[in-house]
């Protein structure tokens, strides 16, 4: 089955993930907060290694043009399966709702918006199928699992504060673009910074504020529109304080 874009697999997918999610949770039902958080960091490091392992296996894909420097955890799928790991140790509030909020959504765009060497292919194929695919699936899955565990009830209040995370984190990256493209001459693009073309949104933001990096600080209104519903819609069920309960 080749998968593609909204493609009947593409959708598919999505469902194991729902399925999965709802096994995990009824399993760590009964589990304390500690043991709730030791799975979800045993999940999280899984697939961080998982990630290593992709990146090792694209390396030797002849199809495919492997540039370790283009290649680095500096995405924002990548730097969510870090702070994941420090959010699920500290239990900050603000860092877990971050987690949440743009693990879910940074994985959709990516799989929504794939690159083209990892898209119209089938998913069995080779790495650059499952490799990327399953991965970011992954994503989503563990994301989820902070809010349909119990592990932590979203709070509204904590949308501002995950937006300015991610904004920093967002001119963080800018920099190290501009450091790596000086030192390099490699066009380093993390988070595009600088640009995407063939992205007619992208584009359409450049058009409106037509300067690297500040053209894609308006996303920001949307992102917080859907955290603000992602938290929503974590908060369904059952009342209680906000952060973090057993």
């Amino acid at each position: 089955m080749i998968l593609s874009v909204f493609s009947p697999l593409w959708f598919i997918l999505f469902g194991v993930d729902a399925v999965l999610t709802v096994i995990i949770t009824l399993l760590l039902k009964n589990k304390t907060i500690d043991g709730k958080a030791k799975f979800m960091t045993a999940l999280a490091v899984f697939n961080l290694l998982y990630w290593v392992f992709y990146k090792f296996m694209l390396a030797k894909e002849p199809t495919f043009i492997f540039r370790p420097i283009m290649e680095l955890p500096f995405h924002l799928c990548n730097i969510n399966s870090i702070l994941i790991l420090f959010a699920l140790n500290t239990r900050k509030p603000a860092l877990l709702n971050f987690c949440y909020c743009c693990g879910i959504l940074g994985a959709f765009m990516a799989m929504a918006a794939p690159d083209p060497e990892f898209v119209n292919i089938p998913l069995f194929s080779g790495i650059k199928g499952y490799g990327y695919w399953f991965y970011h699936h992954i994503i989503v899955i563990q994301s989820v699992l902070l809010v349909s565990t119990g592990f932590y009830r979203p709070s509204y209040k904590e949308v501002p504060k995950s937006a300015l995370i991610l904004v920093s984190i967002y001119f963080v990256m800018f920099l190290i673009n501009l450091l790596l493209r000086t030192l390099t001459g490699v066009p380093v693009n993390y988070l595009y910074s600088f640009g995407l073309p063939g992205n007619p949104v992208v584009e359409k933001l450049y058009h409106i504020l037509p300067v690297y990096p500040l053209y894609l600080v308006p996303a920001i209104i949307p992102t917080i529109g859907l955290c603000y519903g992602l938290v929503a819609l974590g908060r369904i069920g059952k009342g209680g304080p906000d952060t973090i309960h057993s």
